[in-house]
């Protein structure tokens, strides 16, 4: 794992191995600006939160300045996942020197991104930047709204836009982030466009500039965005006296498991899964005291439904002026989507799908979709790995579904109306809907080209020739070859869970580079003792009660709960690693009435033998 030390607020990094970030003054190369905000606005916005906005913005300038390993998975642990060290002057150094805010801080960013994150914060000395300073074009008009929304310029965002300002006519004050005048002219003719039609009373709309300056970005992944994102949001509402604000996403992208193999860990986005808002939910409402919630309207529909809810609102015409690519430098003026890109792949299905493609012609992407000839070995392997992911989705029965997909087992318990049952259910009948879509696309596809793929016309790179070729010339396996593999799998042992312990660097790490620290590792050092006692005399491992575990940690039961969460929380990437569902108890075991110990099945070796075995 690589570490980075940043230190923020200064003019130049102490050494060689560091990097300098400053938001203002001598050697400035991070930009937060706020355009469009009301006087009345700014002066609702507490020291507390510009503390948080600088942090979010150093935080997401950073990600994009650290270039994270190959795309390889060869030493994926070590190559792919970063240490970040961050060292912050803030204005009230005794709020973000708690405990539980940087764990909550740490843990919510570290699921975010699949990093590991540490911060010191110190007392801000003069000068630093005032309120002030990050706001521009101030008005005097009223922005009194029903919701305060994260607007992005996607199908998504727009279609959500649509729902609540047309379909439910409320009125709605969409913040908009942009890392380039590109981003920021797709998101202002949409607003625009919804002014020209008679919304304008119901639509504002608040453009935020955050982006490293005169340094270049080298990392395209950008894991911590919708962290910059929910904090903007948070501001903005609470000047507008508000406490919850609003994301526009479909729940396949939210839950965003990876479609091809080795898109694992830090490169399949959770940019908005649940588990990510309600870690943010959190941080927020223990920073201000206050319960802070985050809603996305769109979680229970796929691609499709939310690109119908455009057509719903008649505005199927302006569909083409939205924009889902991730790779905006290879925008051109009349095409302004790569067509291979993980985003433009989903969108155009979405599109098709919902038997929209008129409304957004394929000469508007670079690549046709379904007959270009994809030239890039990764272009073709994004999109025959979707296509193949939602196929397996498709034949997947509810029984095997979070047994198949562990990845999704994480978002089970972070859907505050449902139970993880409940939520399991719709998730199965969701990704189920996002499968017979993708399904009657490639059907349709197929159907149209016959002729072409008969006669081998269609490059054989291209997406549909792939799909036509596996469909068409591979041999079937034998017709119970799946339940005959499925058997054979759950007939082998449950791998075991090995670990060491970093003593000097206070980490628990596992053999596939995961790695507890901060408040997860404080917890599994106290009950290290008994484990390591218990197996030297091969006798069982005994439980350490809640309130005497609380105790040596010095903290609540609560605390130590929530800490418990956590900690289960960060240890989920074994489950993809490993292939296996990890239950709660797989690292720290509970026994009601008893407390807590280390999982006797557990294997500590030693800490040069784990960074030296390969991965399982």
């Amino acid at each position: 794992m690589k570490q980075f030390d940043i230190e923020c607020g200064v003019a130049a990094p102490s050494h060689a191995d560091a990097i300098a970030m400053n938001v203002h003054g001598p050697g400035k190369n991070v930009n937060l600006r706020v355009d469009y905000i009301t006087r009345t606005m700014i002066g609702n916005v507490p020291d507390l939160l510009i503390d948080l906005l600088e942090i979010a913005a150093y935080v997401y300038c950073a990600d994009q300045r650290l270039k994270r390993g190959s795309l390889q998975l060869t030493n994926f642990g070590e190559s792919w996942r970063r240490s970040l060290r961050f060292s912050i002057p803030v204005r009230l150094p005794e709020v973000w020197q708690q405990d539980l805010i940087q764990s909550l801080l740490a843990d919510t960013l570290g699921f975010l991104s699949d990093d590991s994150y540490s911060f010191e914060f110190r007392k801000a000395t003069d000068p630093f930047q005032p309120r002030d300073v990050y706001f521009h074009d101030l008005i005097d008009a009223s922005q009194d709204c029903d919701e305060v929304s994260m607007f992005s310029g996607g199908v998504d965002s727009f279609a959500g836009a649509l729902q609540d300002v047309v379909l439910d006519r409320r009125s709605v004050c969409l913040v908009g982030h942009s890392s380039s005048t590109k981003v920021q002219s797709i998101q202002q003719t949409l607003v625009d466009a919804l002014k020209e039609r008679g919304h304008e009373r119901r639509v504002s709309y608040i453009p935020v500039w955050v982006t490293n300056e005169n340094v270049s970005a080298d990392e395209y992944t950008q894991r911590t965005r919708s962290f910059l994102f929910a904090c903007l949001g948070l501001v903005i509402a609470r000047m507008s006296g508000k406490d919850r604000f609003t994301f526009y996403e479909n729940g396949v992208v939210s839950i965003n498991p990876p479609v091809a193999g080795d898109v694992v860990g830090g490169r399949a986005t959770r940019t908005t899964h649940p588990r990510v808002f309600r870690g943010l939910e959190e941080l927020f409402s223990t920073l201000l005291e206050c319960p802070i919630s985050i809603r996305n309207p769109l979680q229970w529909l796929t691609k499709r439904e939310v690109t119908l809810k455009v057509k719903e609102a008649g505005m199927a015409d302006l569909l083409a002026l939205t924009n889902s690519c991730t790779r905006p430098r290879s925008w051109t003026t009349k095409q302004k989507h790569c067509g291979a890109c993980s985003q433009c792949i989903d969108r155009r299905f979405g599109v098709m799908a919902a038997d929209m493609a008129s409304f957004e012609p394929s000469a508007n992407h670079q690549l046709d979709f379904l007959t270009a000839y994809r030239s890039a070995k990764d272009d073709l392997r994004m999109a025959v790995s979707y296509v193949t992911f939602f196929k397996r989705v498709g034949s997947t029965p509810k029984e095997r579904f979070l047994v198949d997909f562990p990845e999704v087992v994480s978002a089970l318990d972070s859907f505050n109306d449902l139970t993880a049952a409940e939520a399991g259910d719709c998730l199965y009948d969701l990704f189920q809907r996002q499968a017979k879509a993708v399904e009657s696309v490639i059907t349709a596809g197929l159907q149209k080209h016959s002729g072409e793929l008969f006669r081998n016309e269609l490059p054989a790179a291209s997406l549909l020739a792939v799909c036509f070729s596996r469909g068409s010339i591979e041999v079937a396996p034998p017709s119970d070859y799946d339940q005959q593999a499925k058997a054979f799998i759950d007939r082998l042992s449950v791998p075991v869970l090995e670990f060491a312990i970093d003593k000097d660097g206070k980490v628990v790490v596992f053999r596939d580079g995961t790695t507890l620290s901060g408040a997860s590792f404080r917890i599994a050092e106290e009950l290290l003792a008994n484990f390591r006692d218990a197996k030297a005399a091969g006798q069982a491992v005994p439980f350490l009660a809640p309130a005497d575990l609380a105790d040596r940690l010095g903290v609540s039961e609560q605390s130590m709960r929530q800490q418990l969460t956590r900690l289960r929380t960060a240890i989920e990437p074994l489950s993809v690693s490993l292939g296996v569902v990890l239950d709660q108890n797989s690292f720290i075991e509970n026994k009601e009435r008893a407390g807590y110990r280390l999982n006797p099945d557990l294997r500590e070796l030693s800490l040069a033998d784990i960074r030296q075995a390969p991965a399982p």
